[in-house]
């Protein structure tokens, strides 16, 4: 889906990013100084067509 708002909650901050015109997100970090793996929920709100979802996903920094 193209211009959605998405949201990231990564140690307690929530990030919020735009889909672009192919459907995906880029998530703008800048806290995360230490290597090492984290969970994180990303969640779209839903709308009139669409329900709402959150999924948990885990990012390594190496």
């Amino acid at each position: 889906m193209k211009n959605t708002k998405i949201y990231l909650k990564l140690n307690g901050k929530t990030y919020a990013a735009k889909t672009n015109s192919k459907g995906k997100a880029t998530f703008k970090i800048t806290k995360l100084a230490k290597k090492g793996k984290f969970t994180a929920t990303v969640t779209y709100k839903g709308n009139s067509y669409y329900n709402k979802v959150a999924k948990k996903v885990k990012i390594t920094l190496k």
